[in-house]
C-alpha cells in the first residue's frame, strides 16, 4: 500500500508540474492572440470593445510585408546556421580535445560576445563591409549574426566533446584509420544531439535579431524585428500581437523538428545497441 501511495503521488506530482510549466509556457499568448482580433479594447473591461480582422488582413497584405520578413529572417538564419556548423564545429573539437598554449584566451575570445556588447564590434563589421562591395546585404548580415551566436553554439559542442572523450579516436587511430573517418564514424554520430540543439539556439536567436541586423543592412533588409519594430515604436498593440504570434510559429515548428529528429536519432541509436 505504501507503494502504490508513493506512486500515486509521484504521479500527482507530475501531472501537477507538467500543468504549471505548461501555464507558464502558454499563458502569455493567450492575451496576444485576443489583442491581434482587437479593434478597441479600452481599460478596464476584461475583454475587448470591438472585435476586428483587421491586423491580420493588413500582416498578408502586400504592405503588411510579413512574407517578406518571414522569407529574409530564414535566408540569414540559414546562413548564419552554416557559418556556426563551419566554424563552431572544428573550433570545439580543437578547444576538446588538444592541450596547447593560449588555449584558455582563444576559449575566452571566442565566448567573449556572451560577456561583452557587440555593438561596436558589429559597427566596425559594417565599416569592413562597405569596403567589401561584393558582400550582398544577406552575407553582411549573417556575419553580423555569426558574431552573436558564434559563442552558443560552441560551447554546445564543445561539451558534448568533452563528453565524448579521446577513447575511442585513440582505438580508431592505432587500428589506421583517418581524421576525417574518425570524425564521420564516430565523432559525428555523437554530435548529433548537440549540433541539433546547438542550430536550434542559432536559428532562434538569428530570428530575434534587431540591431545587428539594422547596422549591417542600414535598414534596408527586413526581417521580422524589423518589420515588427515601427509598430510597436507606434503603440498598436493588435497588430505588434498578430506579427508576435506569426514570429512564435516558426519557433515552434523548429522546436518540433528538434525533437522529432532528437527521437529518431535516439531510435537509432538504441536499435544498433540491440
Amino acid at each position: 500500500e505504501s507503494m502504490v501511495k508513493s506512486l500515486k503521488s509521484s504521479l500527482i506530482a507530475k501531472v501537477l508540474f507538467i500543468t504549471m510549466l505548461s501555464l507558464f509556457l502558454f499563458l502569455p499568448f493567450i492575451p496576444l492572440v485576443i489583442w491581434s482580433f482587437t479593434k478597441q479594447w479600452p481599460w478596464p473591461l476584461l475583454l475587448p470593445e470591438k472585435w476586428s480582422l483587421d491586423s491580420w488582413n493588413y500582416l498578408f497584405s502586400v504592405s503588411g510585408r510579413a512574407g517578406e520578413g518571414l522569407l529574409n529572417s530564414w535566408i540569414v538564419a540559414i546562413l548564419t546556421l552554416i557559418g556556426n556548423l563551419l566554424l563552431g564545429i572544428p573550433a570545439s573539437r580543437g578547444l576538446a580535445q588538444n592541450e596547447f598554449k593560449g588555449k584558455r584566451v582563444i576559449f575566452a575570445i571566442l565566448l567573449a560576445p556572451l560577456f561583452i556588447p557587440y555593438t561596436v564590434s558589429i559597427i566596425g563589421m559594417h565599416d569592413l563591409a562597405i569596403q567589401f562591395d561584393f558582400l550582398n546585404e544577406y552575407v553582411s548580415v549573417a556575419f553580423a549574426h555569426l558574431l552573436v551566436t558564434l559563442p552558443y553554439f560552441i560551447a554546445t559542442i564543445w561539451f558534448q566533446f568533452r563528453l565524448i572523450g579521446n577513447k575511442l579516436q585513440e582505438a580508431a587511430l592505432s587500428l589506421g584509420a583517418s581524421e576525417w573517418k574518425i570524425f564521420i564514424w564516430i565523432e559525428a554520430p555523437l554530435l548529433i544531439p548537440s549540433v541539433l540543439l546547438g542550430s536550434f539556439l542559432v536559428i532562434v536567436i538569428s530570428f530575434s535579431q534587431y540591431l545587428p541586423t539594422w547596422i549591417m543592412s542600414g535598414g534596408t533588409l527586413q526581417t521580422i524585428p524589423l518589420v515588427i519594430f515601427p509598430f510597436a515604436n507606434s503603440g498598436n498593440s493588435s497588430i505588434v500581437a498578430a506579427y508576435s504570434l506569426m514570429f512564435f510559429i516558426p519557433i515552434l515548428f523548429l522546436l518540433l523538428v528538434y525533437y522529432l529528429l532528437l527521437r529518431i536519432n535516439s531510435r537509432k541509436q538504441f536499435m544498433k545497441r540491440g
